[in-house]
């Protein structure tokens, strides 16, 4: 185990490149190597089979020209059961005779093994020199005979100097019974040297294909691998603060050009959560240095004795303390709930709930809140459940409530209104009265710390808020299923839309 870890290791340390070349080299170089041995494998076998098909044909036309022969078969009558036919030797010297050459060694043997005539015997002065004989088992003949039911097999052996020779063995019948074998066998030197030739011209062969394969591959992947090289660098420089780099999109639709896609739009989001962290600092430090600034005025005016004992201005010095407290307090507690909101760790009790109730305790708050606004509700009757978290519902439905009366006059209204969508969807109604939302600011609501009139709410006569309300509402929405959207005219009010799911 110890030993492939340590080898993963190994590999992983060598360049992406030399691991492509080396597996595709390798993959090649196997392949072209099975592919040369079976084309050996394949030309030897055909040639031994073809050498052994010729001495079968010459065997049977020289047998077939001994005259009276009776060898394939002869006529009877025939001679008596366990005896050779009359002058058997005669016609197997023949055949021998016929057979024999400097290439080629003919022997006929008995069926008990015992050599009847052998070319090598009949080696005169008019008689060419033959190959050396070959000797077989006794079993191995009669197998290769008993296995040769096509009259097509051979053997390759080696004979008493080591040489390989191919040997045919082929049964000498009379009166539809085997007498005797005959055994062929010539030198495969001939074939050996082809094999040998062809085995050395695959060889360059594969050499200079893999030569030529490693010429190209590593241009190829070097270009393959291009991308990956200019998108290493590119990350790099992202790394170093620059994120408006990006990579030029490759044209051809792969891989590399989905993996080039994607890290664009992943140093998009990164360019984009990097402003918006920005713009989070800048305005949580602007939110916060009010208070603070306002504090510290306060604090210093006590130390100094501003209130000169006057027990009413310590008073009013202090409300203002606690207001701002209290300010900074709410904005922790916005931006710890989009935090968790964020991460995912907030914990929404999602069940089937009746929105009744909740409207109606939504209503109840608001008329403390209100400064003179007309506060109206209205829940269609039989209306569906829906599914949400009752206590974040009512939170949202509260803040948007407490935001449309802080922009609607004492002689405003305020109307809560909750009726079905067909039967998949309850649809939550409040509109106001009040100043409207300028369109240009319309599509920005729901940001961050976004505030259509910033000068106006951060003076000391606005209205307080944070400009996270919004954002909040919208993060429960979602987080419950639902969805919410804001409609507004300039001048005439603003309508809050939230859709509920209906269980199922």
């Amino acid at each position: 185990m110890w030993r492939m870890k340590r080898l993963r290791r190994l590999v992983n340390r060598i360049p992406l490149r030399w691991r492509l070349a080396l597996i595709s080299l390798g993959v090649l170089a196997l392949l072209l190597s099975a592919l040369g041995l079976v084309i050996l494998f394949t030309a030897e076998q055909a040639l031994l089979s073809n050498e052994a098909v010729a001495l079968r044909n010459e065997a049977r036309l020289a047998a077939d020209g001994i005259k009276g022969h009776p060898l394939f078969p002869a006529p009877p009558p025939g001679p008596p059961p366990g005896s050779l036919p009359t002058n058997f030797d005669v016609y197997t010297t023949i055949l021998v005779e016929k057979l024999a050459s400097a290439s080629v060694n003919a022997t006929v043997l008995s069926l008990n093994d015992q050599v009847i005539v052998s070319g090598n015997d009949l080696v005169g002065n008019n008689f060419p020199q033959t190959p050396f004989p070959v000797t077989l088992k006794p079993s191995l003949i009669q197998q290769t005979l008993a296995n040769d039911s096509q009259g097509s097999s051979y053997l390759i052996a080696r004979d008493i100097q080591g040489n390989r020779q191919l040997v045919v063995l082929m049964p000498l019948v009379s009166q539809h019974r085997t007498v005797a074998i005959l055994q062929l066998n010539t030198p495969t030197a001939p074939y050996d040297n082809y094999i040998t030739t062809l085995r050395l011209i695959l060889l360059i062969g594969v050499l200079g294909a893999l030569s030529f394969a490693i010429a190209l591959t590593f241009p190829l992947i070097g270009a393959a691998l291009h991308p990956l090289v200019v998108m290493e660098r590119t990350s790099r420089r992202i790394a170093n603060g620059n994120l408006s780099l990006r990579l030029d999109t490759p044209v051809t639709d792969d891989e590399i050009g989905h993996l080039a896609v994607s890290f664009n739009w992943m140093v998009a989001q990164l360019e984009a959560a990097f402003k918006r962290q920005k713009q989070f600092v800048a305005d949580v430090s602007h939110e916060l240095r009010t208070p603070l600034t306002a504090l510290s005025g306060s604090l210093e005016m006590l130390l100094i004795g501003a209130d000169q004992g006057d027990t009413e201005a310590s008073r009013r010095l202090m409300h203002n303390m606690y207001a701002e407290v209290q300010r900074m307090h709410r904005l922790v507690e916005d931006l710890l709930a989009l935090t968790r909101l964020d991460e995912g760790k907030l914990v929404l009790r999602v069940e089937t709930i009746d929105i009744r109730p909740v409207i109606e305790k939504v209503y109840d708050q608001a008329q403390q809140l209100a400064h003179g606004q007309e506060i109206r509700y209205e829940v269609a009757t039989d209306i569906l459940p829906v599914r949400a978290d009752a206590d974040r519902l009512q939170q949202v439905l509260l803040n948007i409530v407490d935001n449309a009366l802080k922009f609607t006059p004492a002689e405003g209204l305020v109307d809560i209104s909750a009726h079905d969508e067909g039967q998949t969807s309850v649809i939550i109604k409040i509109h106001d009265t009040g100043k409207g939302i300028p369109p240009d600011a319309l599509p920005h609501v729901f940001d961050r710390f976004y505030r259509a009139d910033p000068a106006r709410a951060r003076s000391p006569q606005s209205v307080t808020g944070n400009g996270l309300g919004l954002a909040i509402a919208k993060e429960l929405i979602e987080a419950q299923g639902g969805t919410i959207s804001i409609d507004s005219v300039q001048g005439q009010g603003t309508t809050v839309v939230i859709r509920l799911q209906v269980p199922k």
